[in-house]
């Protein structure tokens, strides 16, 4: 497959290691005009790959720590909400929307293994929202989106099985929400276990529900189960490799002070644990959480009193606790628009973030062995806007990729550590 000979290709050609202070090399442009979404992924090997829109149209590049410099694009044709995914061994899977006349298609194509060509998972005339999926360690794949046809929403699912190289005929419906702001969001371990979590509100409900798989039989749960039941929005859920979970989100009553609370899934119990408040402010944004396959997690998250100060606070999670206190990551009056966290094998951790304060916007990002090092400049304040940051870990290293400027000066950076 393409990919692969470009991936092989390229960790042919990697370079030595700097002996620069940085951790960072100088940041490469991958793609310059109208870029849209994009996504990358690394393997276990410091290997790995992004994908993005441009005009319309889709590219992939090779890109990893353990890579050579970006050399060429290779274009995989038109589509739009690109995703990508590897695990460790470097099998993984691309996804992206398209448009055949009236009808909006879902396709997959396999990586590192299995198909050669893309496949269309789902066809409809309705809109597809919140694409995600996530490969184990064999390379079976789960897709789940939210559907909206006709003003009916519904939580849909999809898998791919390594054994069979073949995809389910068909998606299971998981539940039918009736709130339009549903966030369907995905966990999943090595060994496929899964759950996906949504809002519900109506009907005499409200909170958080999920739904459960078992990979042994291929089936999801007959019905949701209750995470939370009072009203949630901007929730994140992860999964460790024993079949614990952790669920974040934010509980903002009208008229009162907002609280971002987590709950602890006992994956030998099976069973949610009481809500816990992690802290209490005026009002919360980004908040984001990821999670090893030790169980070891780290949560990150901005929070302002009034028209006070934005501050970037991370909280870590081990052995089934929080540990006490959080980590201020960053203080001052010039707030953090995005930011992108990850969380390595062996408790490492990376963040990228995009700043704005009177002399443009700016990117930042930090690392962690034991503790949050200093943040290195990535990109200085400019005019340009910066968006879309995000950030991948591996045994080797960390990439990170962000969208500098806006319209057909749009650029697609990536910055790599040696």
């Amino acid at each position: 497959m393409a990919i692969e000979r470009l991936r092989r290709f390229a960790q042919s050609l990697r370079p030595g290691r700097s002996k620069a202070m940085t951790p960072w090399r100088t940041p490469v442009t991958l793609d310059r005009g109208s870029i849209g979404e994009a996504c990358m992924a690394l393997d276990g090997h410091g290997l790995g790959a992004a994908l993005w829109e441009s005009s319309g149209r889709l590219w992939t590049m090779p890109i990893g720590p353990q890579s050579a410099p970006a050399l060429v694009r290779l274009p995989l044709g038109a589509g739009t909400t690109p995703r990508i995914l590897l695990n460790p061994e470097g099998r993984g899977l691309a996804l992206w929307q398209a448009l055949a006349g009236e009808e909006r298609q879902l396709l997959g194509k396999i990586l590192g293994g299995g198909e050669g060509e893309s496949h269309v998972l789902f066809r409809t005339a309705g809109l597809v929202y919140h694409l995600q999926a996530a490969v184990d360690r064999r390379g079976n794949a789960l897709v789940v989106w939210l559907l909206e046809t006709d003003g009916r929403y519904e939580v849909m699912a999809q898998s791919f099985d390594t054994r069979g190289q073949v995809w389910e005929q068909a998606p299971t419906i998981l539940g039918i929400p009736n709130a339009a702001m549903v966030e369907p969001r995905l966990a999943v371990n090595h060994r496929e276990h899964a759950m996906v979590l949504w809002e519900v509100e109506g009907s005499g409900q409200e909170g958080l529900v999920a739904s459960h798989y078992w990979p042994s039989d291929r089936i999801w749960s007959d019905r949701p189960v209750s995470v939370v039941s009072h009203a949630t929005r901007h929730h994140q859920v992860v999964m460790d490799n024993l079949g614990n979970a952790l669920a974040l989100w934010i509980h903002a009553p009208r008229g009162q002070r907002s609280s971002l609370e987590a709950s602890y899934y006992d994956g030998q119990r099976c069973e949610w644990g009481a809500p816990e408040v992690l802290s209490t402010a005026q009002t919360f944004t980004h908040p984001r959480l990821v999670m090893n396959g030790e169980g070891e997690a780290l949560a990150a998250w901005c929070q302002a009193e009034g028209h006070g100060a934005s501050r970037l606070i991370s909280k870590a999670f081990a052995r089934g606790n929080w540990e006490t206190g959080v980590e201020c990551l960053e203080l001052g009056h010039a707030p953090v628009r995005e930011f992108s966290v990850d969380l390595g094998p062996e408790g490492q951790a990376g963040l990228i973030a995009v700043h704005h304060g009177t002399n443009g916007d700016w990117v930042s990002a930090r690392l962690r062995h034991g503790s949050w090092g200093e943040a290195f400049t990535l990109a200085p304040a400019s005019a340009q806007l910066c968006a879309l940051p995000q950030i991948r870990l591996c045994p080797q290293g960390a990439s990170a990729i962000w969208v500098q400027g806006t319209g057909r000066e749009g650029n697609l950076m990536l910055v790599e550590t040696w």
